[in-house]
């Protein structure tokens, strides 16, 4: 069973020492939390929790995801980078795209383009994007930036995106996507465009048979056959006893917060922060 870190809410002067150490101690997969801005006032729609608020508010740091990838590839080697999970349609579908190519240019393919439709109204309402019809607008986003990363010339002429030929050059290093949500649109576009389901933080049977839904909407979606992983968010207090209920589940890829499994908090101090780090791979990483 392999282990993955999610990191959020952080100074973004810490990320790249905590990436090296997670690299260090076997960690397989940094994942980097997205939000655009936080909206002083939001209403708590919050999907993954019984209070509808998500646990930051609107001090929390935030850091551009993009950027935060190419510096941690910068500082790392071999552990893989991935956004968990970029908010795309917050964004531009060309400034996305190019950005992309660029951290899996400098990641040397180690990069794993994980993308939402986000849950906030407030954060789109800040930024100018609609909220409503996201789901359709980021289905054509991803459709527009696979053709662009051929690095051919491209044009499109779609509901949302209408443009000429235009070129984005070089064409990057494959780039694998990773869908978030359980709604029946999110995981039909995982089941469709996806080559992994990044899973919300959900108790163990309900990730279990949202799988089992996935894999029937791959199936109806002919790409079954294609190689596919899944990475679970662990709910409870990681010990032995949590960690085999999962490796008996069949589990391959599991995702923690590294602090609170190592007994250190988002506030504790960057050496704090890093021995947390090594005891949780003390515990998880096989």
């Amino acid at each position: 069973m392999r282990a993955s870190i999610t990191l959020f809410g952080l100074a973004a002067s810490e990320y790249g020492a905590i990436a090296e150490r997670a690299e260090e101690t076997g960690f397989d997969v940094v994942w980097i939390a997205d939000h655009l801005v936080t909206p002083v006032g939001f209403a708590g729609t919050y999907p993954y929790n019984e209070t509808g608020f998500p646990g930051y508010d609107a001090a929390t740091p935030l850091v551009d995801s993009f950027v935060l990838a190419g510096h941690l590839a910068a500082r790392t080697r071999r552990i893989r980078l991935g956004t968990g999970v970029c908010i795309l349609p917050l964004r531009n579908v060309f400034a996305a795209a190019r950005a992309v190519a660029t951290v899996q240019d400098l990641a040397e393919g180690r990069f794993l383009f994980g993308v939402g439709t986000g849950w906030m109204r407030e954060e789109f309402d800040a930024v100018g994007e609609a909220f409503d019809g996201r789901g359709g607008r980021t289905d054509e986003m991803i459709e527009v930036m696979q053709e662009l990363w051929t690095g051919a010339p491209v044009e499109h002429h779609g509901r949302h995106y209408d443009f000429p030929a235009v070129q984005l050059a070089p064409a990057p290093p494959e780039v694998p996507l990773v869908f978030g949500g359980t709604t029946l649109p999110a995981l039909r576009r995982t089941a469709r465009f996806g080559r992994g389901w990044f899973a919300p933080s959900r108790p163990l049977e309900e990730a279990l048979a949202i799988c089992d839904r996935l894999a029937e909407l791959r199936a109806e979606a002919g790409t079954a056959d294609q190689p596919f992983d899944i990475w679970f968010r662990m709910v409870d207090p990681p010990s032995a006893d949590v960690v085999a209920r999962y490796e008996d589940a069949g589990v391959d890829d599991i995702v923690i917060g590294p602090f609170w499994a190592g007994g250190a908090t988002k506030d504790s101090p960057l050496g704090e922060k890093l021995d947390a780090v090594s005891r949780a791979a003390e515990l998880l990483v096989r």
